[in-house]
């Protein structure tokens, strides 16, 4: 699925960040805890879906099975190309093979009036397979990485993705061997925290975006890989189903619009990952965490 949000004219009022345990308060029409939580997480979600007169939705031909689109849409902002304009949301499926991702890359193409921001999922069903990666390092006995079949078909995946790309490996490498290594400690504790596990599973992020933004680098769109633990995005300590909180807004907005001013350059995002506030940990977002991400990035300044 796919969803693009549109910036409104101005961009999102700065502020010192706010303790999770701030009062709500409204701002762009939302009233916010310090935490979005269950209800308000769905709240949020559901603003890039709203029948308003400020949002529309739309649907294109996704070539196996159809891209879900919503754009929200503000005024027309006099500030030009010195900020982002809108925020284009692929998930999974959208980026689940080389083809795929040049398909996502045409598209950002064609529009190039646009100054946008990508926020991306792992590939395909790299999440699961991540997971199980983990669970049989923990409990099946494995001696040794290569004998988890999952890894290994993760492995193949990027590395086929890159090649078929025409990108040099060693933009994928460094990650590979990052998580061979993390699943190598993992199979010799024969123990996956919750902690740990959101680790794990946010090297399905980490790599679709470092591959996607690469590709558009060499095709001559300037394009920045940006962790989202990297670039603001603070959250509870709740590992697996973590909540946004209210300093995220703030540091992510200055972040992006800072980085945009320096050197302007398409920052493609990972989706569902977050920071601790406590731990400075990487968390993980749950179910619907790329869209919120997306939301949380673009219907701030609505």
């Amino acid at each position: 699925m796919a969803i693009a949000l549109r910036f409104a004219a101005t961009p999102p009022r700065l502020a010192a960040p706010i303790p999770p345990t701030s009062a709500p308060r409204a701002h762009g029409g939302v009233a916010r805890a310090g935490a979005l939580g269950g209800t308000r997480r769905g709240r949020r979600l559901a603003m890039a879906a709203a029948d308003s007169a400020r949002c529309r939705a739309k649907r294109e031909g996704d070539g196996d099975g159809v891209i879900a689109g919503v754009a929200v849409h503000g005024g027309t902002g006099a500030e030009g190309e010195d900020q982002l304009s809108v925020v284009m949301k692929f998930g999974g499926s959208s980026v689940s093979s080389a083809a795929r991702m040049k398909e996502v890359a045409g598209l950002i193409q064609a529009f190039p009036e646009e100054r946008p921001v990508v926020v991306l999922s792992a590939m395909g069903k790299t999440t699961n397979l991540l997971l199980l990666a983990g669970e049989k390092a923990v409990g099946c006995g494995v001696t040794r990485v290569s004998e988890i079949e999952e890894w290994n078909m993760l492995r193949d995946l990027h590395i086929k993705t890159v090649d078929e790309l025409g990108l040099p490996r060693s933009v994928i490498h460094a990650k590979l061997d990052e998580l061979e290594q993390l699943l190598k400690g993992v199979a010799m504790m024969k123990e996956l925290t919750l902690r740990s596990t959101d680790y794990l599973v946010s090297f399905g992020e980490c790599m679709s975006t470092r591959v996607f933004a690469a590709y558009l680098n060499q095709i001559g769109v300037k394009a920045r890989q940006c962790d989202a633990f990297d670039i603001g995005f603070i959250t509870t300590d709740d590992f697996g189903n973590a909540e946004i909180l209210e300093a995220t807004y703030p540091a992510v907005a200055k972040r992006l619009h800072g980085d945009w001013i320096r050197d302007p350059a398409i920052p493609i995002v990972t989706g569902f990952l977050g920071k601790g506030w406590k731990s400075g940990a990487v968390t993980t977002l749950g179910r619907g965490g790329s869209d919120l991400t997306a939301t949380t990035i673009g219907v701030e300044g609505c």
